[in-house]
């Protein structure tokens, strides 16, 4: 303990005020450093779900970890892609179980997952200059709901659309695109009905 030194204490009385921040923490507009909206994998470990995990189980863990998003691993525990815990039970997890022939409960988060390569990727220099708006279009452009964060090769964090929503109190209307043959033709195929 030698190596470390007594911070001086300063006496503020005995009432004080929170901080603004302290008091309403979500109170950010688009102007606000992206920062706010960014979910630190250094501050914060995230849920991860090796691939194979059923949704049932799935499910059960994120509702228990009160995450709405988690962090799919193959067998060499590195991170593959991001799985949204409201895809379980939506049209894309229909037709997932639909195209694969497979029931509800025996598909996996390794078949809803969003692959790393189909997420928008940013350095984590550029997230700390950017603005909270900045995200939002990005995400909007990409047609993605979560923005991947990396730094010296690895993934720092994320920035989801809900996380956004969250802290600004407005929603970002990301316009899913299909990015794969398969979500393509599924589209196509299904395109009188709305989600």
């Amino acid at each position: 303990m030698t190596e470390f030194k007594s911070l001086k204490s300063v006496s503020h009385g005995d009432a004080v005020s929170l901080s603004s921040q302290a008091r309403d923490p979500f109170n950010c507009d688009w102007h606000a450093n992206a920062l706010h909206v960014f979910d630190d994998f250094e501050r914060h470990d995230p849920l991860l779900l090796r691939s194979n995990t059923s949704l049932d189980r799935a499910e059960q863990l994120m509702n228990s970890a009160k995450v709405r998003y988690a962090c799919v691993v193959n067998s060499n525990e590195q991170i593959v892609g991001l799985v949204a815990l409201r895809e379980f039970h939506s049209r894309h997890a229909m037709q997932v179980s639909q195209s694969t022939q497979l029931p509800w409960a025996d598909l996996t988060v390794g078949d809803l997952m969003r692959k790393l390569d189909e997420l928008p990727q940013v350095e984590y220099k550029q997230l700390q200059k950017a603005r909270i708006g900045d995200t939002a279009a990005t995400l909007k452009s990409a047609g993605r709901d979560f923005l991947l964060v990396f730094e010296a090769g690895s993934i720092r964090g994320v920035v989801s659309s809900l996380r956004i929503a969250q802290v600004t109190g407005e929603s970002v209307n990301i316009y899913h695109s299909a990015s794969t043959f398969a979500e393509i033709i599924s589209a196509v195929n299904h395109s009188h009905l709305n989600d």
